[in-house]
């Protein structure tokens, strides 16, 4: 009850080596998170590069439900974020461009000197 009454709840439970079905007590914690969500319409959960109990390559494989309206994505959006539908942003220019050139990771076009954009999902999918 209480978590509906919040502007915004940042989800960063797991990290995206994240496998399997979230283990309590975080199954009860994600749980309280989606409900405060239906709760409060205004309430915006904003994810941190991958969303809670989400496959980084495949998404919700688990089944929990669990969908945040807003995805940060660290560097380069990840596998997974090609199920998400809400705002998705990409932060942080943490790549060096050798790096990025070595494995083949596009980065994202910032403008000027930001270190935060958004990004559509046309842009995401190529």
């Amino acid at each position: 009850e209480e978590l509906a009454t919040y502007d915004a709840i940042v989800d960063s439970i797991f990290g995206f080596s994240f496998k399997g079905e979230p283990r309590e007590p975080f199954g009860t914690i994600m749980k309280q998170m989606m409900e405060a969500q239906k709760q409060n319409s205004h309430l915006q959960v904003i994810s941190v590069d991958v969303p809670s109990g989400w496959n980084v390559d495949e998404g919700d494989v688990a089944k929990t439900g669990f969908v945040p309206d807003i995805l940060v994505s660290l560097t380069t959006p990840k596998s997974c974020s090609k199920e998400f539908t809400g705002r998705h942003f990409i932060g942080g220019r943490f790549l060096p461009p050798a790096i990025a050139s070595k494995y083949n990771v596009q980065m994202p076009p910032y403008p000027g000197v930001s270190q935060v954009m958004e990004v559509t999902r046309e842009q995401i999918e190529g």
